[in-house]
């Protein structure tokens, strides 16, 4: 463990021992324990791996014991992956042995609505409670740390960053880790905490808002135990962190669906909006804005306003994209007398338009327009981004294939490196296999060079405002 032990959440992120109740000797067992052992050995876990099975002598190579006692050894963190009825029993193993932390990937309590299960819940909380033992869970997936080797699938990406991830829905983090990685997020600490019946989410935001290698944090929630807790500790995190928050439930259906997903009691969407304006909470409405949120939150600065210059190829879409930004929150302001008779002087207007939407045409095929143009457009002082669509199939058909893209990318990377004010890169997705084949090339050429793209207008002017909104959360507490 490479960070000094003083907080008590630190031991489940970064165990020194991992027993794993419900490991199999059977290869490819789906819902048994052996996803963890995989996970941690892939993660280059350097600590204690011990598979729990009185039918085994080894599984994946670790010497299996046959209950939670019967290890010489202390053990940190404890996963069931074990039917309900074993689960009370193996309990009380872990309270007997000193087990600091329990993983329930176990499901079938009170997210059922059965008061047999929810009893069986309750009972294993009593135990933790008298022994001082923390739960993760139930029914959940439980914990990513790469620094600390622990992970609940085999294919999560070993290497960290400074994005942390807690979520109520187990399924849910699968997807957000895999469009992520895409995406080019790496992951500092993720927590899937499902029933929560022990350990809640402000526990982990709260942990989180404290821990050095988490930069930005995002979140699923369906309901809250304790709204007040979390309200203030929001409200302590976004000060520093920003917070990036998906609520589900927020519908009568949505709201019946989380009583049978997690036992979660969503809350009134009106309270929700407001909890989010007093704390600066970023509200997000999908997995996409999240995802997409956190990874402008790493490479753009917070906007002193949103004022949106918008330009590319784009020919009579200019209204409709007008009509689109001011929908999402950006205001498209019209250009300086100044600033048009500028762009006048080597944009022609047959065709053309150097209003704003910028229709920009044949200028940018050439470095020096396109250098030029975002010169005049960057010293416009009422302009705060520059939003840039790059039709890549346009692109690909005027300029020939790949050597065209490549240098509609080094030259927007070094206008970036030349202009201070923030260029979002616009990449729409293709229904043409080839062309979405380049497009994702470029995409993951950009964010290698630090610059945000999106897979839609609609989607980067969300963000932008996302990103204007906390920045003047963050101003108006100074004050």
């Amino acid at each position: 463990m490479s960070q000094k032990e003083s907080h008590p959440l630190d031991r489940l992120f970064y165990p020194k021992s991992i027993a794993v109740v419900g490991a199999t000797p059977k290869e490819k067992t789906i819902g048994s324990g052996n996803m963890y052992i995989e996970g941690a050995f892939r993660q280059g876990f350097q600590g204690r791996i011990y598979p729990i099975n009185p039918d085994a002598d080894y599984i994946l190579g670790f010497k299996a014991y046959p209950s939670i006692r019967a290890i010489p050894d202390d053990v940190d963190l404890v996963i069931f992956a074990i039917p309900l009825s074993a689960v009370i029993p193996v309990m009380e193993d872990c309270a007997a042995k000193g087990v600091k932390f329990v993983h329930m990937f176990t499901a079938g309590f009170s997210e059922t609505g059965r008061a047999e299960n929810a009893e069986i819940e309750q009972k294993a909380l009593e135990i933790a409670k008298t022994n001082g033992l923390r739960i993760v869970g139930p029914n959940c997936m439980g914990i990513y740390c790469p620094e600390g080797g622990v992970a609940f699938q085999p294919n999560f990406p070993n290497r960290s960053g400074p994005v942390a991830f807690v979520s109520q829905s187990g399924s849910l983090v699968n997807d957000f880790v895999k469009k992520g990685t895409y995406q080019g997020l790496r992951f500092s600490k993720i927590v899937s905490y499902g029933n929560a019946s022990d350990l809640q989410p402000h526990e982990f935001l709260e942990y989180l808002g404290q821990d050095e290698k988490t930069k930005v944090i995002g979140s699923y929630i369906e309901g809250l135990k304790d709204g007040r807790a979390f309200f203030e500790i929001a409200k302590q995190i976004t000060r520093d962190k920003p917070l990036v928050v998906m609520k589900g439930g927020q519908t009568e259906g949505g709201t019946r669906a989380t009583m049978s997903h997690t036992a979660a009691i969503a809350g009134s969407p009106r309270i929700w909006e407001a909890l989010c304006k007093q704390t600066g909470i970023i509200s997000v409405d999908s997995v996409d804005e999240l995802i997409f949120t956190l990874a402008a939150l790493q490479r753009l600065p917070l906007p002193s306003g949103n004022n949106a210059a918008i330009f590319g190829e784009f020919g009579g879409g200019s209204v409709l994209m007008t009509d689109v930004a001011e929908k999402e929150g950006l205001t498209v302001p019209s250009l300086s007398k100044d600033t048009i008779r500028r762009l006048e002087g080597f944009i022609p207007l047959e065709g053309h338009s150097v209003k704003n939407p910028l229709d920009a045409g044949m200028a940018l095929f050439s470095k020096y327009h396109f250098i030029k143009l975002l010169e005049v457009l960057s010293t416009e002082s009422v302009i705060d981004v520059l939003i840039f669509i790059q039709q890549i199939d346009f692109f690909h058909r005027m300029f020939g294939g790949r050597t065209g893209l490549k240098m509609i990318h080094e030259m927007t990377i070094e206008a970036q490196e030349l202009f201070k004010k923030p260029i979002l890169i616009v990449l729409e997705r293709d229904e043409n296999p080839r062309i979405e084949y380049l497009r994702q090339e470029l995409e993951e050429d950009y964010h290698r060079a630090g610059l945000a793209t999106f897979p839609s207008f609609s989607l980067a002017a969300r963000v932008f405002v996302n990103l204007h909104q906390y920045g003047n959360y963050l101003s108006n507490q100074k004050k």
